[in-house]
């Protein structure tokens, strides 16, 4: 099954199911290329609902455009919310837990949390949300690494028992290392790829359309 559209993560991952949630978490840098093939080429075959939980940039439009035509995406199949406080986020997860067959692309969700620890607690309001929206729908999250674990995701280990599938992506020597932290199926796994594969939107071993090519 296509997750992100990214060849080397889509063939660590799988096997997938349909309505399994999917992490991926590490320093933003790295994820911020990654969410952009996620919502160009899943929108190609669903909807997809970006929740977007960052105050400021987030989407570069160039590479958008351009994984766009690589995918044959559907620029009406895209859904965007932004949220700027931890309320907005669980207000935009309740109206998403209603949909069904949809993609949800979750970036950074836990990133309004309360900086005071007696009250990260607040973070079950959004795994427990997210819960209810993968029974009917696929989740892929970007999530950032938890202030308070050792290079674990942000969430606690509510969010862990939640999500399905945890990548863990880290930079080496410009380089990018992809690892299973947790699986249904798989006890380990690994890709290692160029981060500028990432960056210039370049699909590996992919075909598009005669139109496609024409009009990139």
């Amino acid at each position: 099954m296509r997750v992100t559209g990214f060849k080397p993560l889509d063939e660590l991952v799988n096997p997938v199911e349909k309505h399994w949630s999917i992490e991926f978490y590490g320093d933003p840098s790295i994820l911020f290329p990654l969410i952009h093939y996620t919502v160009a080429s899943r929108s190609s075959s669903s909807k997809v609902y970006l929740v977007h939980n960052v105050e400021f940039g987030g989407l570069h439009t160039p590479l958008l455009v351009r994984l766009c035509r690589i995918f044959e995406c559907r620029m009406d199949n895209i859904m965007v919310s932004r949220s700027f406080r931890l309320n907005d986020t669980v207000k935009i997860l309740e109206d998403l837990a209603a949909e069904k067959d949809s993609v949800v692309v979750l970036v950074f969700p836990y990133n309004y949390l309360p900086s005071d620890p007696s009250k990260y607690s607040e973070a079950t309001r959004i795994t427990g949300l997210l819960t209810r929206i993968s029974v009917f729908n696929q989740v892929v999250i970007f999530n950032t690494i938890s202030r308070y674990g050792y290079f674990m995701p942000e969430g606690g280990s509510m969010h862990h028992h939640a999500v399905k599938i945890i990548v863990r992506m880290a930079r080496r020597n410009g380089r990018i290392v992809s690892q299973i932290v947790k699986h249904p199926v798989k006890s380990e796994g690994i890709r290692v790829f160029s981060e500028k594969l990432l960056e210039t939107g370049v699909v590996v071993n992919s075909s598009r359309s005669l139109l496609a090519w024409i009009k990139g």
